[in-house]
């Protein structure tokens, strides 16, 4: 008589019963894995605040607001990356350099916040980097300078290169641009932190005050661990990746009671630079702005230099979904706000004050939608490396399209 049960036969408890303990005890063992392997990570990658870092290697400048302190050394630690920031002994994020340029050697300077200074990965992965030894690779040898400091706006860029960018000699000047420029250029703190602000009279440009008021004490940045919200760190991070890339999924959960819903929270005035109803304040910081990048072009030119603005985009103008998130999160309706708004004002400013401006929005989106790695970090604003090398990979293709590395020192015959 065969051994396997008949319809309607009832087999003994004590043949199931394993089997269903085993599947039991396995996937209880994988979840407590999982959280120990989850809490682990949590612990090990840290959740340090940004500032706590930037105070180890940054001092008071009486012009700048802030400066990097030459010779000081910072790391930070993030979960998606831990990196470590030397400062040289002119106070750039940059091997050693002289002021005089090398014989046969190319100079270009870029100008920026923490987009250029590139804190999120090793100093030879970022933008500067990159291009100078692709540059060096294709004969025209090069150094290209990493003039970023994070922080920083259009106003200590331009004041940056009158001070010290100059010395270096650049013939080319690459100067980053991002969104929250604009808003920024027109106030004397950042974050709390005072800066120098200008101020316009007659179509002229000049600094408000000087010297810029001393920050005030930093507070003891945060080193220990929160426990994460729901006890659970696996929890923890189901829910950081669904807050991040499925928004709507993240609610449809929270309706279950796992977590709390995704808050409805106000639009801070940088953004409001993505709305199309015009608003003083906005137009104001934009009118100050467009000043300031015409003068920038006027020193550099004056400076038998060029002056290329390359527009860095933030995540949502190049991510659909960091798009949905921020519409989801700010309560942004289709009509009344453009991500492509920036970039393309940006390019109009160009237009009207005669200088090019080379918008990476397209590539950075195209990387992005690929297969390989992402062009973005996931839980910070900042470029991954393959985001550096598509910055990189850009400015090179622009620069040799447009005649721009044209009679510049080249190896070859």
């Amino acid at each position: 008589m065969s051994g396997r049960p008949t319809p309607g036969m009832t087999i003994p408890a004590r043949r199931w019963l394993p089997p269903a303990l085993l599947a039991i005890t396995s996937a209880i063992l994988t979840l407590v894995v999982l959280e120990g392997v989850a809490r682990f990570a949590l612990r090990m990658q840290g959740k340090g605040k940004e500032a706590g870092e930037v105070a180890q290697y940054t001092e008071y400048d009486p012009v700048l607001g802030w400066r990097k302190r030459p010779g000081a050394r910072a790391v930070y630690r993030r979960r998606e990356y831990t990196v470590e920031v030397a400062i040289n002994r002119h106070g750039l994020r940059d091997p050693e350099r002289e002021y005089a340029t090398p014989p046969g050697t190319l100079r270009i300077l870029a100008l920026g916040d923490s987009f250029v200074e590139g804190y999120t990965v090793p100093l030879p992965q970022t933008a500067t980097q990159v291009l100078e030894s692709s540059l060096t690779r294709d004969g025209h040898p090069a150094e290209v300078i990493n003039g970023g400091t994070a922080g920083y706006s259009t106003d200590q860029e331009l004041l940056f290169y009158r001070r010290e960018g100059h010395l270096y000699g650049p013939r080319i000047v690459l100067l980053f641009f991002h969104y929250n420029d604009i808003v920024y250029n027109n106030r004397q703190d950042y974050f709390g932190t005072p800066k120098p602000v200008f101020e316009m009279g007659g179509g002229n440009l000049r600094v408000h005050r000087i010297p810029v008021r001393e920050r005030p004490p930093e507070a003891a940045p945060a080193t220990a661990v929160a426990e994460p919200e729901s006890g659970s760190a696996l929890v923890e991070w189901i829910r950081n990746r669904m807050w991040y890339g499925a928004p709507r999924a993240y609610n449809s959960v929270a309706r279950l009671g796992l977590w709390p819903p995704m808050p409805q929270v106000p639009t801070r005035l940088e953004l409001r630079v993505y709305e199309t109803r015009r608003e003083a304040e906005i137009e104001d910081a934009w009118e100050k702005t467009a000043a300031l990048l015409a003068a920038a072009a006027r020193d550099v030119e004056a400076h038998d230099g060029r002056l290329l603005v390359v527009y860095a985009p933030n995540r949502m103008e190049v991510d659909d979904g960091s798009w949905r998130l921020s519409r989801q999160l700010y309560g942004w309706n289709e009509q009344g706000w453009d991500r492509r708004r920036v970039a393309e004002r940006l390019m109009q400013v160009g237009r009207e004050n005669g200088f090019p401006v080379l918008d990476l929005t397209g590539p950075l989106r195209r990387a992005n939608e690929g297969w390989g790695a992402q062009p973005y970090l996931t839980y910070d604003v900042h470029w991954t490396k393959h985001g550096h090398r598509v910055a990189a990979e850009e400015v090179q293709r622009y620069l040799s399209g447009n005649g721009w590395l044209e009679g510049q020192p080249s190896l070859r015959p």
